[in-house]
């Protein structure tokens, strides 16, 4: 007979919070844009090796390769989801994007 209880752990180790970890959750950390466009426009062939956000949803950064840190906008609630889920995929799966940047130089496109 089969136990469909999953086993409790008799002991457990709390781990330290590690030292590069302090920016993760607060708002008030979050990553500043490095580099901003002159104007809005495409960037192509792109890598985006990070994300980073907080227990906000429209706070989603990501890293991109040669550029720095890109915020994608919270313009659109549905829009900034699919975007965030877009950014994680290519970043798990080292893929190239092509994104546009509006006139803020936050990401509003994302094509992967």
């Amino acid at each position: 007979m089969m136990d469909r209880h999953s086993p409790a752990p008799s002991q457990y180790v709390v781990l330290e919070t590690p030292a590069d970890w302090a920016p993760y959750g607060d708002a008030a950390k979050s990553p500043v844009s490095t580099a901003c466009p002159a104007s809005a426009g495409w960037s192509t062939g792109r890598t985006i090796l990070d994300l980073w956000s907080y227990e906000d949803s429209s706070g989603v950064w990501v890293h991109v390769q040669g550029l720095g840190w890109k915020r994608l906008s919270p313009a659109s609630q549905s829009g900034h989801t699919h975007m965030t889920v877009l950014a994680g995929a290519a970043t798990h799966n080292n893929l190239a994007v092509d994104f546009h940047e509006d006139a803020d130089g936050q990401i509003d496109q994302l094509i992967v």
